[in-house]
């Protein structure tokens, strides 16, 4: 009996210590007629966000993180580049805002026929409850949009953060 309770409370310790992830809502920082310009394939692009939530996942699935919630930001160049931010409240460890960077970066992205997309997805770890922010908003994206002539043109401000 002793053996059995012990086990069960290891087991439980283990199930204890994983951060649970979920996702929720997409949002789009173009519009639909830009996407379709874009040549923005929903198909493709579902099975993206399906793999790229099943990574990240699984890569937090053996780790403790602190309680958060906000999005993450994914930008696809035409010439297959990605990118990504983290919009999170609280912050999250740099470790694991550069652990999702490598997964976005290994996934081969959906095809964008010109210039880039943009979008975000909410993202909640170890809480019941996604963020209640209607836009994504990076930490270095204000100060970036201070020094673009549009502050507006998603584009244009994602290449000015873009790192060559």
């Amino acid at each position: 009996m002793r053996w059995l309770l012990a086990a069960v409370l290891l087991s439980l310790s283990t199930l204890a210590s994983a951060a649970d992830v979920r996702f929720d809502a997409f949002y789009f920082f173009q519009s639909e007629s830009v996407l379709q310009q874009k040549g923005i394939n929903v198909d493709s692009l579902g099975r993206y966000t399906r793999a790229l939530q099943s990574q990240i996942y699984k890569a937090f699935k053996k780790t403790k993180v602190a309680p958060s919630s906000g999005y993450v930001v994914i930008a696809i160049r035409s010439d297959g580049a990605t990118y990504s931010w983290l919009d999170m409240t609280p912050t999250v460890h740099e470790y694991f805002d550069n652990q999702i960077y490598d997964i976005v970066q290994k996934l081969p992205p959906p095809e964008v026929k010109s210039g880039i997309f943009v979008f975000a997805m909410k993202m909640a770890i170890d809480t019941p409850v996604f963020t209640r922010k209607a836009v994504p908003e990076p930490a270095d994206w204000p100060a970036a949009r201070k020094k673009i002539s549009n502050p507006d043109n998603i584009e244009e401000l994602v290449m000015s953060l873009w790192p060559d």
